[in-house]
């Protein structure tokens, strides 16, 4: 591939990668034409669960693509068709269809570029290998804090009736092929997760996607980096200096104070100010995961 080699971010759901994204797209990182409200671009997003379902997965039971891009044979057919996406007119939708015409899309560009999404853990074997040096860029936060968020945010969507009237209605086939046509969207989309009503179940994504994370950032070879949420928080400016550095972004130092400005320290180990999740982090704190970043210790 040409051009500048793609940031790849990536860590658990609620783990703080969409505020790494936002405050490197105020440094000029560009991270795709078309977001979802996550700060997802949709073409890799749409890859990277169509790999996790072709695997017999989703977002929230991703364990299966492993085993299933540890199979030589699947893992050679499934980066076939991700190269041939990235190599054809579909990469538009990420690069916008102006820029593609011009430059070919960000493979022959030369500005800072890359995505974020948490599947990326589980695939990031694909990518690195259609876009070799790809600089890995893996964000963790301590697992009560991404669970409890990520809990609220699907108990939220239960609650709301009109979510689960439109989860559960079967509209016809012909329509739905229809709409998925001109749409250019999947033929069924992603609603809401039963496994994360369960805060526990929610904990147990978090250690699925921070043990990944961090799997692939010890293996990897290639320019990689690992911030830790709370310190983001503690010291913004400092640690998005080096973010962006790491990222290629010539930001000056009055662009990096300002973008650090809209960053909420309060935000760090926000647990500890609800008795009910200091408990859950009792019972959690000894998880190999836990151990394993450096989150056995919080309350100290």
């Amino acid at each position: 591939m040409a051009g500048r080699p793609p940031v790849v971010v990536t860590g658990a759901h609620r783990s703080g990668t969409s505020l790494v994204v936002d405050l490197l797209a105020a440094l000029g990182v560009f991270f795709g034409h078309r977001l979802d409200p996550n700060r997802e671009s949709y073409f890799f997003l749409r890859r990277n669960e169509w790999v996790l379902r072709r695997a017999g997965g989703a977002w929230d039971h991703p364990l299966p693509a492993r085993a299933f891009l540890a199979d030589g044979r699947f893992a050679a057919g499934t980066l076939g068709l991700l190269a041939g996406d990235v190599g054809s007119t579909q990469f538009s939708e990420f690069s916008g269809k102006l820029a593609f015409l011009a430059t070919a899309g960000t493979r022959g560009d030369q500005r800072p570029w890359g995505w974020k999404d948490p599947r990326s853990a589980f695939t990031f074997e694909l990518w690195r290998r259609i876009f070799p040096q790809a600089r890995l860029l893996v964000i963790h936060r301590n697992g009560v804090d991404a669970a409890h968020s990520l809990h609220v945010r699907e108990a939220a969507r239960w609650a709301d009736g009109r979510a689960v009237e439109d989860a559960l209605r079967m509209r016809p086939l012909r329509r739905r092929l229809r709409e998925t046509w001109r749409r250019n969207e999947r033929l069924e989309g992603y609603f809401f997760s039963t496994r994360c009503l369960s805060l526990v179940e929610s904990f147990r994504l978090w250690e699925e996607y921070a043990g990944q994370s961090q799997d692939v950032l010890e293996s990897y070879e290639g320019p990689r980096l690992c911030v830790r949420y709370e310190d983001l928080l503690s010291a913004p400016a400092a640690r998005l200096a080096e973010i962006a550095a790491f990222c290629g972004a010539e930001a000056s130092p009055a662009a990096i104070e300002q973008a650090a400005a809209h960053v909420r320290p309060s935000r760090a180990l926000a647990f500890l100010q609800d008795e009910r999740l200091r408990g859950f982090y009792r019972e959690v704190r000894g998880s190999s995961c836990m151990r394993r970043l450096g989150y056995a210790d919080l309350e100290r």
